[in-house]
């Protein structure tokens, strides 16, 4: 077992939080357990999805590449854990819990990991899919290691953003994954869902969270580029045409497909300008791109582009311990203690000027 000050003080917090959750709004499960340097662990995020715990550590294992050196304002050196010594220490943790564990093998701007994964003790091949809550809503968990899981810790405000918002709207998710967004819109009683990703599996996914959900909601196999031309088009067509009130803009920390569509600096252009043909009344916008927020920061992007139409507000990411114990979390972004290797995602809320913004 590792000994060291950084496994000691993860155990003591795990020890603490093991059995964090909230009974409030129909339950959460979805629980972030470390959250990086505001915990005292800079880079170790662990998040548990109900009967899957990940935990992640982004700072590089001295092992591999020697010492990380100063993190800046904490004035100590914080060496990674390695994936096996990670997964020990989270196995011990969550003995009944399907467990994943991923360390950073390098320090050389490289992003490489390495993922060590061991299911839970009593799993069955073959049976029915992990199932997680989120104040309430239920979402299909995956577990296989080299992929995402179905749901992203970090946008758990957004999308309870987006289900205060969404009644009686038309809501558009964009790079819609596995249609967490949408389900929450569609939740909170938005008139139509449309859901958009090219890739067909995760729309099926979406579905199946739908039926857990007792929802209903559109899924169209498309690129978010090609969706909006093809409906800026209808649009011109037929001006009367109804638009979209909501419109959520979550792609990828990095881009898909060829060329200039893996380049996400060079879609946002085209995304902006869509956005102010359609001029919904609300939008959500993130950015995991942490080579593409290093050239130009996104929120100062996002005002020159659309500033002049919408008042902006940044959201918060995870839901915190004090959000679990609360009836309704605090959404708005609060500053807190820059983590030197974990950047958390910028989301902002968009309200179109002249309507009363919703936090």
């Amino acid at each position: 077992m590792n000994g060291s000050p950084r496994a000691e003080a993860l155990r003591r917090l795990l020890s603490a939080r093991a059995n964090l959750e909230s009974g409030h709004a129909g339950g959460t499960d979805c629980v972030r357990l470390s959250a990086g340097v505001s915990d005292g662990l800079p880079g170790l995020i662990v998040d548990r999805f109900g009967p899957l715990v990940v935990a992640v550590d982004y700072a590089g294992s001295a092992g591999s590449t020697g010492s990380i050196g100063s993190i800046g304002s904490i004035g100590k050196t914080a060496d990674g854990l390695t994936a096996p010594a990670l997964l020990q220490l989270m196995r011990s943790a969550f003995p009944k819990h399907h467990v994943v564990a991923k360390a950073r093998s390098s320090t050389d701007g490289t992003n490489k990991f390495v993922t060590a994964h061991e299911p839970a003790a009593a799993a069955v091949p073959g049976a029915s899919p992990l199932i997680a809550t989120e104040r309430g809503l239920k979402f299909e968990i995956g577990i296989e290691p080299a992929h995402d899981f179905g749901i992203y810790l970090d946008a758990a405000k957004a999308r309870l953003f987006v289900r205060e918002a969404a009644r009686g709207q038309r809501v558009l998710n964009l790079f819609s994954y596995t249609g967490a967004f949408g389900v929450a819109a569609a939740a909170g009683g938005a008139a139509e869902v449309t859901n958009v990703d090219p890739n067909r599996d995760y729309l099926a996914w979406s579905l199946r969270n739908a039926a857990l959900n007792g929802v209903k909601m559109r899924v169209l196999p498309d690129t978010a580029q090609e969706y909006l031309a093809k409906h800026l088009r209808r649009l011109a067509r037929n001006p009367e045409q109804a638009s979209y009130d909501l419109v959520i803009v979550d792609p990828p920390a990095f881009g898909v497909g060829r060329g200039n569509e893996r380049v996400l600096r060079l879609l946002w252009p085209d995304l902006f300008a869509s956005l102010r043909t359609m001029t919904p009344r609300q939008l959500v916008l993130t950015s995991n791109d942490k080579a593409f927020r290093s050239r130009q920061d996104f929120g100062e992007l996002v005002q020159a582009q659309l500033g002049d139409l919408y008042r902006f507000d940044r959201l918060g990411t995870h839901l915190t311990p004090d959000d679990l114990a609360a009836d309704r979390p605090t959404l708005p972004w609060r500053p807190g203690g820059e983590d030197p290797f974990y950047v958390e995602p910028v989301v902002l809320a968009g309200t179109r000027l002249g309507i009363s913004p919703g936090i």
